[in-house]
């Protein structure tokens, strides 16, 4: 994947590797693994995606009616090659939408490493991980992640017209970030993801147009 990496826990540009540093930094966060350009989920990217990705590579299968991948955009280690967070774009028909909003529902699954913040950028929050006490009490939703229930909590108070939901599979973190919130009614129905890593899976899958929630569109808010 080529493209100069940026920092995610805030999409600063970061700093190469020198002589004296091994790694990649960021001005405002130290160490980072760097955060690549989105990209179109075709089969070439994925089939590399799976290849190098130390994380599950999450996709809704099968999709949702009349919903379409939207994007993929993954932060990975320069030096080992292997990809630490996964971001998978998904968009489609809103079905509980009101008369006020967009038609079009947008979700990332958002898949890392313990300590890299891409999750908690995208949720509008300046943890790194999710904070103390976030994961207390009971579940308010689940899915099925490589066929093992996976609960999920939603974190309050996320910025913008936005759910976040988050909870572990896989061994490591997932993130669930839906726009506009009446989006979160799709984890009312039971969701399967798949791990596209899987061998078996099919890589061709339908493509729409890069969804803008791969980029940053609003600053973090403090956590909460």
């Amino acid at each position: 994947m080529s493209g100069q990496g940026t920092c995610p826990r805030c999409d600063a540009a970061v700093r190469p590797p020198t002589i004296w540093r091994s790694t990649w930094t960021c001005p405002s966060h130290g160490d980072v693994v760097p955060l690549h350009p989105a990209q179109r989920a075709d089969t070439e990217h994925l089939e590399w995606l799976a290849s190098c990705s130390d994380v599950p590579v999450w996709l809704p299968w099968p999709l949702p009616a009349g919903w379409l991948v939207t994007g993929v955009r993954c932060a990975r280690d320069g030096r080992s090659g292997r990809a630490q967070a996964v971001a998978m774009a998904v968009s489609g028909p809103n079905p509980l939408r009101s008369p006020a909003e967009q038609p079009v529902a947008d979700a990332l699954l958002v898949s890392e490493v313990p300590g890299t913040g891409l999750g908690a950028h995208l949720a509008g929050r300046l943890d790194v991980d999710p904070g103390d006490g976030l994961l207390d009490g009971p579940p308010v939703a689940k899915v099925h992640a490589a066929g093992a229930s996976a609960p999920l909590w939603e974190v309050d108070g996320a910025p913008g017209d936005r759910s976040v939901f988050v909870g572990e599979a896989g061994g490591v973190w997932l993130w669930v970030v839906l726009w506009p919130r009446s989006a979160s009614s799709l984890l009312e129905h039971d969701i399967d993801l798949v791990d596209v890593r899987d061998p078996g899976h099919t890589l061709d899958v339908p493509c729409g147009a890069m969804s803008p929630h791969l980029q940053w569109e609003t600053a973090p808010r403090a956590a909460s």
